[in-house]
């Protein structure tokens, strides 16, 4: 059951869903919902997935099972059975949401879907999580972890240059995108209810959801007409410098600075060497007047010794230690033992010793989502066993929660999020990406901005025809569709007063800057519950708002390595992988659940409530597997190129024109279809291949033999010859591909043109999901300050005496 005090504890949730939407009910769950897990009378397929607690198998001893499964509770239903059927139904009844991940179709097939849903209880959400979406010429294919990777274009730059693209070791990674996206297109819908009375359908697609981490790839091709490509290291002039470093007992990313500006950068560094009695050499180098343009490997490689040789003597600890004393950016690449003795997490309480009742042993766990007012959720609950809570559940048919009884039709016209206010101080990829989903959906956003302080993501390109203007930036013009712009200048007075004023309108005040810094501004959440204390306050920063870490410098691409991402991307001979800014699309998918769970809780208590969400521990989140692996049997989880444990062939493979395919076989039934695909029948019996051991055991020669059939093939060849028959497949997408040519996206109208003063006609993303009752109808991003007298006069009651006052006092640059 929920917890009475959290914030959805009014509401029920049915989970049909596969491995595929697991997270989607553990977020809802750690909100405060009552999540029931409704199993087949075998239990869960992911029950029977590898790693296992002493790796031994057992359906209560999958740790994959175990950390996506927390806090909900689990009945046994045989839906193939119409008594099965009639008994989901009268669950049904008094539920809110239901999950599922069905193929598209199959729910309709049962008698299970919405329109049969909706007429036993009108007010019911049902969420569709589908490969590709519940229409569309891609609805039917088949797909896997690696195959959305692929077919969303994150593969294309993934991995090195030398090698194939990789996935990410850890192949959940689309399920936890789509699973974000299911919560924040549930808890939408389930805001329209309380207007219109009624729920309605919403239609998730994986690939959508892993695609929106994509804006540079995408914003590239639209800004530029280049696809971006995979590169091994950064460029600077001809030098390739490098972003991972080995050490002593591992790896750590750190990145020279050079050129104008460097020395302050550099110069935390500079006082470690000088400190430790090695900085003699690098001091002497004038970093500041360092040819760039000129430089080659050559030139660097006497530098990069100094910086090799430095590193490689010290162990990760000590050279993180050293970079949080003296404030450098410098992170190790942490492996699952080093993020389960990370300082920081073991602070802030992030971990939680969770008794494991069929077990009798305790197992250790991610806990809290957010801190702040308190811990979200307060306490973790073990994975339920199979129907453990049958009798609790079936005996109490009917009841749950009050149904809604009245449709107001008129309410339908308004978007679904309207009337919400919110100011938002963030800036850079987490500000926007959390934002948007409100502005999409009707929310009144007002961005704050100034010419002294831009929002860095307008300055960082890609640039249209590679022009660099602050309103000229692809990346901007994806994230920061629709609300209103404003420039105040926050250092005066006058500045601060406007914000003040914005903090009094608002419902939601958020900000993604510095643990403290809305505090040394005076908008702290104390402050802010001063002048209204109603506010919803989400701060969320690299590492959250106190702790021993809570200060360091950082960006999305230091806390994947230091959640572990980078030690679990690429190949096992080759350094650990460059991710880029993942993180920056982890944190917004507990951003936006948690801000309407607050919003929803506010409705209906008049509370406000202060969040506290870290960067780096919502990345940490979505590595569970991985720790448990290590808490539970010693195991430190390695990167491993593209090969699962339980799937062969499981790759990319190149294919011609320089071009990839990604293919997964995970049944010895789907190997039988490949070889059919293939045109090599024989090739399904024979005894290096027959089986799924057989296969793991010869991979090397079986990536070959598969290797040597798609090179002579074009990569959408191969992956409508393999899906004609069953077998997961997908290309290894470029920006141009799902910009251009991916019919299914075009089917489902993801990517919209939007008209633009400085752009012109860009394209951006909407939702991954498809609301049946508000479609999302994307506005173009906004110029600096454009809508400044507006708001001030509009929306804060400014006159235009006071504004005029404003300007002359420098508050609107």
């Amino acid at each position: 059951m929920s917890d009475e005090g959290a914030m959805l504890s009014p509401y029920r949730v049915l989970d049909l869903t596969d491995e595929r939407g697991h997270f989607a009910g553990k977020l809802l769950a750690d909100l405060g919902a009552d999540v029931i897990k409704v199993e087949p009378l075998e239990g869960d397929a992911a029950r029977r997935r590898p790693p296992f607690v002493d790796d031994v198998p057992g359906p209560e001893r999958s740790l994959r099972w175990l950390a996506w499964n927390v806090n909900k509770r689990s009945v046994t239903v045989d839906l193939s059975d119409a008594a099965g059927r009639a008994r989901f139904l009268r669950l049904g009844e008094s539920a809110d949401v239901v999950l599922e991940s069905f193929a598209p179709g199959q729910m309709e097939q049962l008698g299970l879907g919405y329109e049969a849903l909706s007429e036993v209880n009108p007010g019911l959400i049902l969420v569709s999580i589908s490969p590709f979406g519940q229409s569309g010429p891609y609805r039917d294919y088949r797909a896997t972890d690696i195959v959305f990777w692929a077919m969303s274009g994150n593969m294309s730059i993934s991995g090195e240059a030398s090698a194939p693209p990789a996935q990410i070791s850890d192949d959940y990674q689309s399920f936890l995108h789509a699973g974000g996206d299911a919560v924040i297109g549930a808890l939408i819908a389930l805001t329209q209810r309380h207007l219109t009375g009624r729920g309605q359908h919403v239609d998730l697609s994986i690939q959508e959801a892993t695609s929106r981490g994509l804006y540079q790839v995408t914003g590239s091709w639209d800004m530029t007409g280049r696809n971006l490509d995979r590169r091994e290291r950064p460029t600077v002039g001809g030098a390739d410098l490098p972003w991972t470093w080995e050490c002593r007992d591992g790896h750590v990313i750190w990145l020279c600075p050079a050129g104008p500006g460097s020395m302050q950068r550099l110069s935390g560094f500079l006082d470690w060497v000088d400190e430790i009695g090695e900085g003699g050499e690098l001091r002497a180098v004038d970093w500041e007047h360092l040819p760039l343009e000129e430089m080659t490997n050559e030139d660097w490689e006497p530098l990069g010794r100094l910086f090799a040789d430095l590193f490689m003597s010290r162990t990760k600890r000590e050279l993180y230690d050293a970079a949080t004393t003296y404030d450098f950016l410098l992170y190790p690449s942490a492996t699952s033992a080093d993020t389960l003795a990370n300082a920081q997490l073991q602070a802030r309480g992030l971990w939680r010793d969770v008794e494991h009742p069929e077990l009798g042993r305790r197992i250790r766990l991610p806990g809290a989502i957010a801190l702040g007012d308190g811990p979200i959720p307060e306490e973790t609950r073990c994975a339920p066993a199979l129907g453990a809570d049958n009798d609790e559940v079936f005996g109490r048919l009917g009841a749950g929660s009050a149904r809604q009884n009245g449709v107001d039709s008129a309410a339908l016209e308004a978007k679904p999020l309207a009337g919400i206010k919110i100011a938002d101080f963030g800036w850079f990829m987490v500000g926007p990406l959390t934002i948007k989903p409100f502005s999409d959906y009707g929310a009144d956003v007002v961005h704050v901005e100034s010419t002294a302080r831009l929002d860095s993501l307008r300055i960082v390109g890609p640039f249209q025809d590679d022009v660099p203007d602050r309103e000229r930036c692809g990346d901007y013009a994806q994230v920061r569709t629709g609300g209103r712009a404003i420039n105040v200048d926050l250092r005066t007075e006058a500045g601060m007063t406007i914000a003040r004023r914005l903090v009094e309108w608002a419902d939601v005040v958020f900000n993604n800057f510095s643990a403290g810094a809305m505090e040394r501004m005076g908008l702290g959440p104390e402050a802010v519950r001063e002048l209204n204390p109603d506010a919803i306050v989400l701060s969320c920063s690299g590492q959250g708002q106190d702790g021993p870490h809570a200060n360091g410098k950082g960006g999305g691409g230091h806390y994947a390595a230091l959640a572990g991402f980078n030690e679990l991307t690429g190949w096992p001979e080759d350094e650990p992988g460059y991710l880029s800014a993942y993180t920056d699309f982890i944190a917004p998918r507990f951003n936006v659940p948690l801000l309407l769970a607050a919003l929803d809780h506010r409705r209906r208590t008049g509370e406000g409530r202060y969040l506290d969400v870290s960067q780096f521990e919502a990345a940490v989140h979505w590595l569970t597997p991985s720790l448990l692996d290590y808490s539970v049997n010693d195991r430190v989880m390695n990167r491993n190129g593209n090969r699962q444990p339980d799937a062969a062939p499981h790759g990319a493979y190149r294919c011609s024109g320089d071009r990839w395919c990604a293919i997964a076989v995970s049944t010895d039934e789907e190997w039988r279809s490949f070889c059919e695909a293939i045109d090599a029948p024989a090739l399904a019996d024979d005894p290096r291949f027959a089986t799924l051991g057989d296969r793991k055991t010869n991979e090397d020669e079986l990536d070959r033999v598969v290797g040597q059939w798609t090179i002579e093939r074009d990569a959408y060849e191969v992956m409508g010859r393999l899906q004609a028959h069953g077998v997961a497949a997908g290309v290894v997408q470029t920006g141009e591909d799902v910009l251009e040519h991916d019919p299914q996206l075009r089917h489902r109208n993801f990517y919209q043109r939007l008209d633009h003063p400085a752009l012109g006609t860009y394209r951006a993303p909407q939702a991954s999901f498809r609301l049946s009752d508000a479609p999302c109808e994307l506005q173009r991003a906004r110029l600096l300050g454009e809508d400044t007298y507006e708001v001030l006069s509009e929306w804060l009651g400014y006159r235009d005496a006071e504004i005029e006052r404003f300007a002359l006092d420098g508050a609107l640059q």
